[in-house]
């Protein structure tokens, strides 16, 4: 969420006239330490949420006397508390697919050197749930919790190219206004993706994410707490010969996720 926090705030109470405001605030605000994990002062929390400063202040207050956010005294600013750690764990711990995939998703890190991730889609971002390296993997190895963007990874492309017309519209529309840069960056790929994964059945990304990665996204038939799960490889680009991606990373990926679909009892 780029746009100001009020402004989100009114746009979402026009659909629903009991969103709560408050507690949306809070959940921003700790989102600020999601988007660039550093500590923050109360200034630039401000400056970032374009909230008065009270308002900002009694935020981090009440999440720091609840354990959300811990304070330095010598920094005077506050980082994220081991207390949010608890509110992923549940989620985590049911998701017991993840002990099934993660050596078929080791074993397929391990052929390509590279990274396979599990992750699931909301909106305009993905979040990574599993990940498994070979060795250094590639330069971004994202943890259980990382978020990245739909538009931009492979796994984000491969759930956009699933939606129907009116969710996918509604989802672009809300990336042009809230991400424009980003929006009209990647849009061409992002519509390219869309139309090819019916015919080829996975989404790419050719370094569009950043750091030199590139990378192969699927969409499962697995579904945990009513979202597929989404599966990616992700490689150096220095190592991506030309085709490599098509021809040998995604076959390897397509039936990994379909070995991954049998073993917790889905038919092909």
């Amino acid at each position: 969420m780029n746009k100001p926090v009020e402004l989100y705030i009114a746009e979402r109470r026009e659909v629903d006239p009991s969103f709560g405001g408050l507690l949306a605030k809070g959940f921003a605000l700790l989102r600020c330490f999601v988007n660039e994990p550093r500590p923050m002062g109360n200034s630039e929390l401000v400056e970032r949420l374009q909230l008065p400063r009270a308002t900002v202040s009694r935020l981090c207050r009440t999440l720091y006397q609840l354990g959300y956010l811990d304070w330095d005294p010598n920094l005077d600013k506050y980082f994220v508390g081991a207390q949010v750690l608890a509110l992923g764990y549940p989620y985590l711990l049911g998701l017991q697919v993840r002990h099934i995939a993660h050596p078929m998703m080791q074993k397929v890190a391990d052929t390509i050197e590279g990274a396979v991730s599990m992750g699931v889609a909301h909106h305009l971002e993905v979040t990574y749930l599993e990940s498994c390296v070979h060795k250094e993997g590639t330069p971004a190895k994202p943890g259980a919790g990382a978020t990245r963007s739909v538009l931009t990874t492979a796994m984000g492309r491969a759930y956009l190219a699933t939606l129907s017309k009116s969710n996918l519209a509604r989802i672009l529309a809300d990336a042009e206004q809230d991400r424009p840069d980003e929006y009209h960056a990647h849009i061409d790929a992002v519509r390219a993706n869309i139309a090819n994964y019916p015919k080829r059945g996975f989404a790419v990304n050719e370094g569009d994410a950043g750091l030199g990665v590139h990378g192969v996204g699927v969409y499962s038939k697995i579904v945990h707490l009513n979202r597929p799960l989404l599966f990616n490889c992700a490689m150096p680009g220095s190592q991506v010969k030309r085709g490599m991606l098509e021809k040998r990373v995604a076959p390897l990926l397509m039936e990994m996720t379909r070995s991954i679909e049998r073993a917790v009892g889905l038919s092909d």
